[in-house]
């Protein structure tokens, strides 16, 4: 039996949560993962995760090695973000109405920009001079990002998709986030 308890607040879901619902997610599943009971809950699981590392990253403050590892470990929780909304969650909100094409369309473009950040940051270390304004601009599309998600898509998602399209979405994304954690693990 799944177990639950209430997500932690990011701030997109500070600033998108009007209508008095909670984000639960299971409680210390094997491995730890951010898993969540519905699609939304997910996506809002991966912001907090994607935080998470950021203030790792400046609570290194003054330390390029930490800078360093918490920058790798942001770039990785960025990649399974990006491709679980690419392939799994944009589809989806597609599918069920063409109304939120724009909005679909600014988050990938949203997605895009971090990508190339992360490049440039790849390219460089946290010694250089350009590092750490780099790394805040990069935390600045992706705070837009979560904002802007969990204030339009997530509410779409809870309103759209009906109780087996979610389990069924739930449960894809669920084994794509494990694919994609265990290849980055190989990888280390």
């Amino acid at each position: 039996m799944l177990q639950t308890q209430e997500a932690p607040e990011t701030r997109g879901a500070r600033a998108a949560r009007r209508d008095g619902t909670r984000t639960l997610v299971p409680v210390a599943v094997d491995a730890g993962m951010d898993a969540a009971v519905d699609p939304a809950s997910a996506l809002v699981a991966l912001h907090g995760r994607i935080e998470r590392q950021f203030a790792r990253y400046q609570q290194a403050e003054g330390s390029y090695p930490k800078r360093y590892q918490a920058i790798r470990a942001i770039s990785a929780a960025l990649a399974t973000h990006v491709t679980l909304e690419d392939e799994l969650l944009y589809p989806a909100l597609r599918a069920q109405t063409a109304a939120h094409d724009p909005e679909i369309e600014q988050q990938l473009e949203q997605d895009h920009l971090l990508d190339l950040l992360l490049v440039e940051l790849g390219g460089m270390v946290p010694s250089d001079r350009r590092f750490d304004a780099k790394v805040r601009v990069l935390m600045q599309v992706f705070y837009q990002h979560e904002h802007d998600s969990e204030a339009l898509l997530v509410p779409e998602l809870r309103r759209r998709l009906d109780p087996g399209g979610s389990a069924q979405l739930t449960q894809r994304l669920l084994e794509r986030l494990g694919q994609l954690e265990s290849q980055t693990l190989l990888r280390r």
